[in-house]
């Protein structure tokens, strides 16, 4: 049996959840959009040695790891539309005050601002989902605030007995419904998007970038709608003298907007993952999946697996991909923070700000539901109720998560890549349980077929070979793009970068793994 039929026989059957954008795609037309950046002297150096040869072929060359790509080249700053908008706001003022005097200018400042206000929502690189969401909380404020004047000038027209006996107490009462439900939309829409936002303004990868990496990679599904995976073969021996045959299924997806999709922890330009089928002495033992720069295992006996039209059992395990981080997971499930992994104390600190303000405010809240989540849960945590793990389970009675704190979501309930049977047969938990509709029912696009299209990482290719970051660099680690799939994440006061340990020692990486499933 060749490697590509070996490959073939084992190939995972991915599950998307059912907002992904972002499916395993070919390196090259990736490569054929980005531009290659330095980012230290010898990276410099070496830049301006290849600085002739076409992208694709270039980054082979490549020595160094003092690189990273970038995927979204265009200037998102729309400076184009804010010289126009200053031109013309300087003809109107000045026509304005021609033809109408102060009254004239008046006008079109007022204009001038509407047009500013909309050229800043399109054109911000910085969290856009906060802005039509602030603004319409402004909106609500000032209807309260507005009827304020009436009540302290007199009228000719009222009463004071009317006004203050009547109008006043008729007003209060709008007033407070006005409040509630303003307070309602800043919690729901404005203040979980804090997190994301602050993160936005110290990442690269901005929720602007992620649209933009979405529109980009909509255009390459056009030209290749094939879904691709690079396929290694991997035979080794260990000191009992066991045969070992390493199935490696390596994916590449153009961004991970986990923080988008799923209020998760990051987002980033390209992004490698990968899943691993073990063979001990030609039978099956165990597939290996990976996480977060981590992984996890489980035995073959108990990974599920594709069965075909004929009820049959199939040797295709079933991975369950999390939606924008792409990490890979044995069964469908939503994992809460903090069970995922240990995000920068940042990230934590502003998730738990975010549960905190949410809490108090159900507990507070005039409506009996909100104050019971927030009751049964003081029941229940007594002196820990203002911890994270605390927070991590409060949920409205459509069944949402009412705390925003990072949500990995692995349910497989859209797209489905692979091989193609009872489909049915298969477990999925539905992402609008734990996603308002607004975020599960995204515009997405999927790839028109559902075949793999296989390729072989033998011999190597020369994109193999690049040291560098599959993305931009950020300032924040886990905002960065990541490493190829050979290569571990450049350390800070490291010389060169060391092979990952999942690449070069794959039985060393399962050995860990089960190590720490013990």
């Amino acid at each position: 049996m060749t490697e590509i039929d070996l490959l073939e026989k084992y190939e995972p059957v991915l599950r998307f959840a059912k907002s992904e954008r972002f499916f395993p795609m070919a390196v090259e037309p990736y490569l054929e959009k980005c531009s290659i950046f330095p980012s230290g002297p010898q990276g410099v150096v070496e830049a301006f040695a290849h600085l002739q040869e076409p992208m694709p072929s270039r980054i082979g060359k490549l020595k160094s790891e003092q690189f990273y790509l970038r995927f979204v080249n265009k200037p998102l700053n729309d400076s184009d539309a804010w010289l126009w908008w200053a031109a013309l706001s300087i003809i109107g003022v000045a026509g304005g005050w021609f033809l109408a005097g102060l009254s004239g200018v008046e006008a079109i400042i007022a204009i001038s601002l509407v047009v500013a206000i909309t050229i800043f929502i399109f054109a911000s690189p910085i969290r856009l989902r906060i802005i039509p969401a602030a603004f319409a909380a402004l909106f609500f404020i000032a209807l309260e605030i507005a009827p304020v004047w009436f009540f302290l000038r007199p009228s000719e027209y009222v009463s004071i007995q009317v006004e203050y006996l009547i109008l006043l107490p008729l007003y209060l009462i709008v007033l407070f419904y006005l409040s509630v439900r303003t307070m309602k939309f800043i919690l729901e829409r404005v203040v979980p998007e804090g997190p994301g936002m602050v993160m936005d303004m110290l990442s690269q990868a901005t929720e602007k970038i992620a649209q933009e990496s979405f529109l980009e990679y909509s255009k390459i599904l056009e030209k290749d709608p094939q879904p691709v995976y690079y396929g290694r073969v991997v035979f080794e021996q260990d000191v009992e003298k066991n045969r070992w045959t390493i199935l490696q299924y390596h994916y590449f997806y153009a961004f991970n907007d986990w923080r988008l999709a799923a209020n998760g922890i990051n987002h980033h330009e390209g992004d490698w993952e990968m899943v691993a089928v073990y063979l001990k002495n030609d039978q099956p033992y165990a597939v290996l999946f990976s996480q977060h720069g981590a992984g996890n295992i489980e035995k073959w006996e108990t990974v599920n697996k594709a069965v075909d039209k004929f009820e049959k059992m199939t040797s295709h395990p079933i991975v369950y991909v999390a939606l924008g981080s792409h990490a890979n997971y044995s069964k469908p499930e939503a994992i809460r923070s903090p069970s995922m992994y240990k995000p920068g104390r940042l990230q934590r600190l502003l998730f738990w700000i975010d549960g905190v303000i949410h809490y108090l405010f159900l507990l507070f809240n005039p409506n009996q539901k909100a104050r019971q989540i927030a009751l049964n849960e003081l029941q229940v945590q007594k002196s820990h109720f203002l911890t994270e793990e605390a927070l991590m389970n409060m949920r409205d009675e459509a069944d949402h998560y009412v705390v925003s704190l990072p949500l990995e979501l692995a349910t497989g309930d859209g797209f489905r890549l692979g091989f193609q049977g009872n489909n049915l047969r298969e477990g999925v938990v539905k992402s609008s349980s734990y996603l308002k509709r607004f975020v599960s029912d995204r515009k997405t696009i999927r790839p028109k077929k559902k075949e793999w299209r296989r390729v072989l990482l033998n011999p190597e290719p020369d994109w193999v070979q690049y040291k560098g970051l599959w993305g931009v660099k950020s300032i924040l680690n886990d905002e960065s793009g990541p490493p190829g799939p050979k290569w571990d994440r450049p350390r800070k006061k490291q010389l060169g970068v060391n092979e990952r340990i999942r690449w070069g020692r794959p039985l060393d990486w399962l050995a860990e793994l089960e190590k720490n499933t013990r």
